[in-house]
């Protein structure tokens, strides 16, 4: 019943004339400074009324079927009365709405600063300028305060703030909490406090609104995950204390930022802010929050509305290709960067659509306009897909195993698909597949499975042929010692038997399996 009554007064305060309007605010502040207990109620009744401020076109509307002769005296009227109206906001209104927020300099009213965002809208912008940086440095201040609730308080404020004021100006909440969170427990709650607004605040945003302020956003995530104030969260006295020490928010921050920003124009940014901030050799904890931080761009990068799939080829093709040429310096950035393309790749063309409908689209031909529609993005994707083939048999070469096995996962996919490179690359991609199958590792590990699987779906869908030598390498190989428990061993026995390879070797390796 209240809100209904909130919205009916505000409603009808949207038809007064101004003097009405006015006294009408009046009586609310009035309200509010003599009802504590409904002190609430009348701000939320002033910051509808202020949503409902109509007289910003006073001069446009008093011109409205005006003969020239006449235009002159009432451009002059309407500019006098709308520096009346500007008056009695600027120096009646905005000291009740100052006085009500200093009356309790113990906590933060999120209404009352709403209220005070709302008035400095509607006055022209200098006063906006230089009231706005003094009202947010309040809030933030708040920020500082042991107390859970308080803080709490503030964030919720600060968040409120740039829902009315719109994402231009969360560049500058940013630097007035850097300024204002310098030491200590205070740096845990920037980073805190950073994923909390962006959280409220980018849930439904428009992709581009924040990459002008992207270098601010990346300072505040990257200090709190890899600077000392991460440091300062893995000390257990520290992060018992505190929410803002127990969980590193940054790791969500990142994530929404690469969903909201431009990705043509900035990923490349977001991976800098990884590697820009890592040295050559790496521990093991600080090489963890690197993956985690770019497993976070990824998925930031997944729901990305701005993410044009030629553009999100290309920027994977250039990350994997610049981290192979760097990896000979023995650079363990260009390591992580590398499998991190390699597994964006896989993540993007693993499954039936590309396993199936990408083919059948080129194979089935056209019916009707819809079907070549799909034929033609097929045809592109294929187009987009086929350098692929060349960078990923140079990744098995590599002497990592983790860049060998996402090199092999990706070309098991792509060895099912019509791409012109296969053909160029067939007996490059063999040899070294049949190279990695003799390495000294555990059959059963990842890198090994990837190895059977690819070796199989090579000898089902392709025409990979296998001299004497290599089919009896082939049969000798550990994993065929124990087909009953390897599914992957007799998966590829079959490839091998149905290919109809001639060996004596399968014949004995089959017969002591029957037996």
């Amino acid at each position: 019943m209240k809100t209904a009554c909130i919205e009916t007064i505000a409603s009808v305060a949207g038809q007064m004339g101004w003097n009405s309007y006015y006294t009408l605010l009046n009586k609310c502040f009035q309200g509010a400074s003599t009802s504590p207990d409904k002190q609430k109620l009348f701000i939320r009744l002033i910051c509808a009324i202020l949503d409902k401020f109509h007289f910003s076109n006073t001069e446009e509307q008093s011109l409205v079927g005006v003969s020239d002769t006449g235009i002159t005296d009432l451009i002059s009227c309407a500019s006098d009365v709308n520096t009346n109206i500007h008056t009695c906001l600027y120096k009646v209104v905005l000291p009740k709405i100052q006085k009500l927020m200093d009356a309790d300099s113990e906590r933060v009213d999120v209404n009352i600063n709403l209220a005070a965002l709302k008035l400095l809208k509607v006055l022209p912008g200098d006063v906006m300028d230089t009231y706005l940086t003094t009202i947010l440095h309040r809030i933030s201040n708040f920020l500082k305060s042991r107390l859970e609730s308080i803080r709490d308080e503030a964030r919720s404020a600060l968040a409120t703030c740039l829902k009315e004021l719109g994402l231009g100006y969360l560049q500058l909440i940013v630097k007035v909490l850097r300024s204002t969170l310098k030491l200590g427990y205070e740096l845990h709650v920037l980073g805190y406090t950073l994923n909390f607004i962006l959280s409220k605040c980018l849930s439904s945003a428009v992709f581009g609104e924040i990459d002008y302020c992207l270098r601010d956003l990346l300072s505040v995530i990257v200090n709190d995950i890899l600077g000392d104030v991460a440091e300062q969260k893995e000390v257990e006295k520290i992060a018992s204390k505190m929410k803002e020490t127990k969980k590193k928010m940054s790791f969500e921050s990142l994530r929404l930022v690469a969903q909201n920003l431009t990705f043509k124009e900035y990923a490349q940014k977001l991976l800098l802010a990884v590697t820009a901030h890592s040295q050559k050799h790496v521990t093991q904890t600080v090489k963890g929050k690197l993956e985690n931080m770019l497993h976070s761009i990824d998925a930031g990068i997944e729901s990305n509305p701005s993410v044009d799939q030629t553009d999100l080829f290309v920027f994977i093709y250039s990350i994997i290709e610049d981290g192979l040429i760097k990896l000979e310096d023995k650079d363990s950035r260009s390591h992580l960067i590398t499998v991190f393309g390699m597994r964006m790749l896989h993540k993007r063309i693993k499954g039936n659509y590309w396993e199936e409908k990408c083919i059948m689209g080129i194979e089935q031909g056209v019916k009707d306009e819809n079907t070549s529609l799909q034929k033609k993005r097929d045809e592109n994707t294929l187009s987009l897909l086929d350098p692929f083939v060349k960078l990923l048999s140079d990744g098995l070469c590599s002497k990592y195993d983790d860049i060998l096995s996402s090199s092999l996962g990706c070309l098991t996919v792509l060895v099912k698909l019509p791409l012109l490179s296969l053909q160029v690359h067939a007996e490059r991609i063999k040899s070294a597949v049949l190279d990695i199958a003799q390495h000294p590792v555990n059959s059963s590990s990842p890198l090994m499975q990837s190895c059977w699987t690819l070796l199989t779906i090579l000898l089902r869908n392709t025409e990979m042929s296998l001299d004497q030598e290599q089919i009896r390498m082939l049969i000798k190989l550990p994993i065929f010692l124990d087909l009953e428990r390897n599914p992957s061993a007799l998966s590829l026995l079959k490839g091998i038997v149905n290919r109809k390879l001639n060996a004596a070797e399968i014949y004995d390796l089959v017969t002591t399996t029957v037996a």
